[in-house]
Parts: structure tokens; sequence; C-alpha cells
């Protein structure tokens, strides 16, 4: 019995597997063999694995408003091989993983069949999301814990337990530290179902057992802050990484929080939105209907608030990853109750079809359309300004041009500020003193700017630098 167990969760495993890897190949388009896209945040992100590797300190001597773990998981996938296979093989244990997960959740219940099917039917909701952005994303890796950190908040609700095992608390506590150093709003999802959880019990007056569970999720959320601060501590660059993680994010959130106007909130909401929206409409049903009132409450709130936070921030599709398991465990739901809720569970698979096949219709459209007029001859456009570059062993800084410049020619910056630096200048007056005050340096021998626009720094750039080469795409420039 155990044997077949085994080989069970082995062939499992191995379905999920081969799955995650057919689907990246497809719908992560940064890292993807089929594709020739380098990636918006994807190609940042793989630029910092390769400073790292080459040696540099993050924050320290490259800066970007992520937390460290992004920068070690691009490190560790990408980094070390300078290979997006290395990565898309990272990506596909992690979507393994989450798989695995999002098909335990089901199999609390229903069938082993029926849980492989709705595993699979949530990677219909997956697309949806990473097909905005290409793949790649701090909210991708963050998936799977919060896949395994809903299994056990939902175990606890469906088996209504009498107390709350600390062993799930510090997974929750690790949750939260993974998203507080990469995206601290990461971890909204299980804070969520961790306080819904904290009510159930204060309801239940199981003092002993909340005040274990504290120290529990404490414990967790040390197990992995403490090592990044060792690390960053004795790389000397832990002010850079609190100041870049959390004071500037700060900033960001602030200056980057905004109502849009209603015609983008409208192609949003019928985009990306819609299985949310849908999704509340099923819980109140559901808890109308007391059918896990307790579970269904805490969807309820993650639905509302992500809504709420996706409408009134920065309209990012990525950023609804991390609400995935919330659409998936309610279609669970409204499945293992098919008795009365039989029309809801057809209506709402024929919601999340119809929406998969439009909104990945619009992406790869889209995407298409940035590949004939945008990323055609790339690369080559980059290894010919740079084989124009007198020095190839000086350092050489790109101002506002795409990172990827860094990676298809093998350099590094000359400055931290890498890249969009009169963004990053535009949300915080702070980096946008040390920015100026590195430019006016004069330290950088070699820029490459773009011929795409205009930028702040560009009067002084033309006043104390001038052109070697240029081509349709970028401009070389040298210190007078």
């Amino acid at each position: 019995m155990a044997k077949s167990k085994i080989g069970n969760k082995i062939l499992l495993t191995s379905l999920f597997f081969l799955i995650a890897v057919i689907f990246l190949v497809i719908f992560s388009w940064s890292t993807s063999p089929l594709y020739t896209f380098f990636g918006y945040d994807s190609s940042i992100f793989k630029a910092m694995g390769k400073f790292m590797a080459d040696g540099l300190t993050p924050y320290k001597d490259f800066f970007d408003h992520k937390g460290p773990i992004i920068i070690f998981i691009e490190w560790l996938g990408f980094g070390i091989t300078k290979s997006d296979y290395t990565l898309l093989l990272l990506q596909a244990i992690f979507l393994t993983v989450a798989l695995y997960g999002v098909y335990k959740i089901a199999n609390i219940f229903v069938s082993q069949k029926k849980s492989v099917i709705l595993t699979l039917v949530s990677l219909l909701i997956f697309s949806i999301v990473i097909s905005g952005q290409g793949g790649n994303t701090v909210e991708e890796w963050i998936l799977p814990f919060i896949v395994w950190s809903s299994y056990f908040a939902v175990r606890f609700f469906a088996y209504k337990e009498k107390e709350h095992s600390c062993k799930y608390s510090i997974l929750y506590g690790v949750t939260l530290g993974f998203a507080a150093f990469s995206r601290l709003t990461n971890a909204i999802p299980i804070l969520i179902f961790a306080g819904v959880i904290l009510i159930y019990l204060i309801k239940q007056k199981a003092w002993k057992n909340i005040l274990k569970n504290i120290l529990a999720f404490v414990a967790g959320a040390l197990v992995i802050t403490v090592p990044i601060l060792i690390w960053f501590a004795v790389n000397g660059a832990m002010d850079d990484m609190i100041y870049a993680t959390f004071i500037f994010n700060y900033k960001y959130m602030v200056v980057k929080s905004f109502v849009a106007d209603g015609l983008r909130i409208l192609k949003h909401t019928l985009r990306y939105l819609l299985p949310l929206i849908f999704a509340i409409v099923l819980q109140i049903i559901m808890i109308a209907k007391k059918k896990d009132v307790w579970l269904n409450a805490a969807l309820l709130i993650q639905s509302t608030v992500a809504i709420v936070m996706y409408i009134t921030g920065a309209l990012f599709p990525h950023y609804l990853h991390i609400w995935v398991p919330t659409v998936v465990i309610t279609l669970i739901l409204v499945v293992k109750d098919y008795g009365i809720m039989k029309w809801f569970a057809r209506g709402y698979v024929t919601l999340l079809v119809v929406v998969f096949i439009g909104t990945n219709f619009i992406a790869f459209r889209n995407y298409h359309s940035y590949l004939k007029d945008m990323a055609v001859d790339y690369d080559k456009k980059c290894k010919d300004v740079y084989s124009h570059m007198p020095d190839k062993k000086a350092r050489i800084l790109c101002v506002d041009s795409n990172a990827y410049f860094y990676i298809v020619t093998d350099t590094k910056p000359t400055y931290k500020y890498f890249h969009t630096q009169d963004l990053h200048a535009y949300y915080d007056k702070k980096t946008k003193e040390e920015w100026t005050n590195l430019i006016k340096s004069n330290k950088a021998r070699y820029m490459v700017v773009s011929r795409k626009g205009e930028y702040p720094m560009y009067s002084y750039l033309r006043k104390h630098y001038h052109g070697l080469y240029e081509n349709d795409r970028f401009a070389l420039i040298e210190k007078n």
C-alpha cells in the first residue's frame, strides 16, 4: 500500500512537471525557446542575476526596487549559466510544486480524477495573468508558497479542526518572509487567511493555541529574514537593501496608487477581473447556503481586496498571480457542492474558458505586433553598438535603455542605477539626487542612450559627452 501511494505521487508529480514545462514553453514568452522576446521586468531580473554571478553586490553595485529574493532566484536560474533554459527549468519546478498544491486542495473535497482535472483547469486562470507580462515575474515565484499555505488554511476549515497546527503557521510565516523580501503585498492572501483563522480561534477562546501559532508564525518569517539580513550585513549592503526593498517601495506604492480612468478599468475588468468578480457572487451564494461559511468568508475578503487593490493600483496583470488560488479554491468548492451549484459550476467554467480564449488571443496578438515593431533585430542592434566601443574591458551604462543590453553584450553597469533611471528618480527624491550626482561625476566613460524618446538627463549628457556611433535604436556616447 505504501509503495502504491509513493508510486502515485511520483506519477502525479511527473505529470504535473511535464504539463508545467509545456505550459511555460507556450506562455512564458521571456524564457521560452519558441519566442524572440527579451521581456519587460524579466530582462531586468535576468540582468540582476547575471550581475550577481559576475561578482556585483545587490543594491550596493546595482539597484532595483524588487526585494533580494528575486535576485537570488535569478542568480540561480539565469546568472550562473546565463541561459533561459535553466531559468525555464526552475520555473517548471516552482510551477510543479504549485500544481501539486492545487491538486492537494482539490483532493480534500473531491476524487483524485476530479482533482487532476481541476488542477489542469487552474492553468487556464494562470495563463490569463502570465501572458500579460511574459513570465518570470516576482508574483510567479511566490505562487507555490501561497498555494501550499492556502492548502493548510483550507484543510483547517474543511476538517473543522479544534486547534490550528503550528506547522501551518510556520509556512504562513515563511510565505510572509518570502513576500517581504520580494514584494510585500504578495503576502496579503495568506495574511487574510491567517486573520480569519485568528478570529475563528478567538471565537473558540483557544488562547494557548493562538499564542503558539503566533510564535510559530514569527519563527517561520525569521527562517527567511535572518539569513538574508546576515548575508547583506556580511556584504556591506544592509542599508542599501533595506532602503530599496522597503523605503523606496513604500514611496513607489504611494505614487503608483491611483484610480485609473473608467475605460481602462473596464478593459482590464473584461480581460482579467471577471473570474474574481464571478467568484464573489459564488462565495456569497455558498455563504447564504451555509456551505463552508468560514472558508468562503475568507475567500470573499480575498476577492474583494484583490479587485480594490488592482483598480486602485497600476493595473499590471502580473499583480493578479497571487489571487489565482482564490479563484481556483472557489471553483473547487463549487464543484464539491455540484448538486446545488450545478449551473453555477457550468457557468463559471464557461466564463473561465471564454476569458482564457479572449485574453490570450489579445495577448498573443499584442506580442506579435510588438515583435514586428520593436523586437526584430534587437540583439543585433545591441551588439552593433557595443562593437563600436573602443575599450571592451570598460564598463558601460545604459540610460533608459532595456536592461537586456547588458545580457546581450555581457557587460556590467558603471553606476548602480542601471536601467530606467529617470523613472526611479521620479518616485524618490533621494534616488533622484543620487542619480544626478552619479551622472555629474562623469565617471562613466561610455554610455548607451535610447534614440526612442527624450529623457531628463539627456540635456546634461549632450554637453559632457560626444557621439561615437548610432543606429536606429541606440546611440553610443563617450565622455569629452
